[in-house]
């Protein structure tokens, strides 16, 4: 997230954390970046100064220190200390290191391959803790999901509300962001399906490096969004049921953000809570989706960067998937790596859960058949030993000139 030195108006001091520099600001406030007392850094929302005094926007801020200390996941910004009742309200989480989305594919255009699956089930992990809380986030956006080294992080709840709370926004009052605003939440009804239509956008826009209802005027991309057809034909074969079914126009047709998740995770077969689930996708992938690997013993740094990385068995569907349901058949076990031949090439898309099903549980998979040792390898075993023989009295002669202990 880009850093600006403070402004002249600026506190230099926010409770018991020293500012240091601005991180963003919004229509609520300024987040600057602050320092703990033991040098933790830390991130400072504080409510602008012309809102403090505004009823309506401090009840506001109130929720969102309400919902913050209730959203705890794996994804999303945890919340060290709150303050809405002084003359200047605040609130205080873990500062997220990273650039955001929007940074990232604004210098590399895009997020492919396994980072994309790691992004895609990190942000459905956030919603789901967000949506369990009662609560939804309603600004879900590429400026609001920094990529730290360990994940993607969601922050900002600044107008997140109660899904069983009245609204307090004046009629006809949008609350959102242009291009990811579900089509509820632009004729102002939205519920926590419209995070979900958010999550479509925000996947495909990673995967494609553009948002799926284009730009242009205010008009003509609300128009898009209400009526038009998504563009998402460059998301990748394994994400594009699940982002196409996001996208839905109606809102009881989407799947939820539990749903999402248990379709991007069952494939694991890692036994546990969701969270768990999502760190072991996330240690799986998200590191080898944004950082070369290491190369192997006795090989060159150059060929490990030319090298495919290997499909994890973490991303392999399993035997028989269930529509939108955590209650698929039992994996015992991830599945044997595959061979070398048929494992995919760097370029290839992760496969997921396909959806919907495409077979019954009680479908048998046969075992794969033994194959035999091939002549030439047993040739090349027995010339590799006839040579160890060889070259085995040489080797013990302590008066051989090429002896080295």
């Amino acid at each position: 997230m880009a850093r600006t030195p403070l402004r002249p108006d600026d506190p230099t001091r926010i409770g018991h954390y020293r500012l240091t520099a601005r991180l963003g600001s919004g229509g609520m406030g300024v987040v600057y970046l602050g320092v703990a007392w033991d040098g933790t850094p830390v991130a400072v929302k504080v409510l602008r100064p012309d809102l403090a005094g505004d009823q309506e926007y401090r009840h506001r801020f109130g929720r969102e220190v309400a919902a913050l200390l209730q959203v705890k996941g794996v994804c999303t910004v945890r919340v060290i200390a709150a303050d809405s009742q002084s003359a200047t309200p605040f609130v205080v989480t873990e500062f997220a290191d990273g650039p955001s989305l929007s940074e990232y594919v604004g210098k590399h255009r895009s997020v492919s391959g396994d980072m994309l699956f790691g992004l895609a089930t990190g942000l459905a992990e956030a919603l789901t803790v967000i949506h369990a809380a009662g609560i939804m986030h309603r600004d879900l956006k590429p400026s609001n999901i920094i990529l730290t080294e360990a994940g993607p992080k969601v922050i900002d709840f600044g107008i997140a509300r109660r899904q069983d709370s009245i609204g307090v926004t004046k009629t006809g009052m949008m609350i959102g962001s242009m291009g990811f605003m579900a089509p509820e939440q632009i004729s102002g009804h939205p519920g926590p399906e419209a995070d979900v239509f958010a999550w479509g956008v925000t996947v495909a826009y990673a995967a494609t490096g553009r948002s799926p209802f284009g730009g242009g005027s205010t008009h003509s991309i609300l128009y898009r969004i209400m009526y038009g057809d998504p563009d998402i034909a460059r998301v990748p074969d394994p994400l594009l049921p699940l982002v196409e079914a996001a996208l839905i126009k109606e809102p009881q047709s989407r799947p939820t953000a539990r749903q999402l998740l248990d379709r991007l995770t069952s494939a694991s077969g890692h036994p546990g809570k969701a969270d768990d689930t999502t760190q072991v996708i996330l240690a799986r992938t998200w590191q080898t989706g944004s950082r070369p690997r290491p190369a192997p013993a006795g090989m060159p740094d150059e060929a490990a960067a030319t090298d495919p990385p290997r499909q994890s068995a973490l991303l392999r569907p399993p035997v028989s998937p269930s529509p939108w349901s955590s209650a698929a058949a039992p994996v015992t076990g991830p599945p044997a790596e595959p061979p070398a031949a048929e494992r995919p090439t760097a370029d290839a898309p992760v496969p997921v859960m396909p959806f919907p099903a495409a077979q019954p549980a009680e479908t048998p998979v046969p075992a794969p058949a033994k194959q035999p040792v091939s002549r030439l390898m047993a040739t090349i075993a027995t010339s590799a030993m006839a040579a160890l023989r060889l070259r085995r009295p040489h080797r013990d002669a302590p008066d051989h000139p090429g002896h080295q202990d």
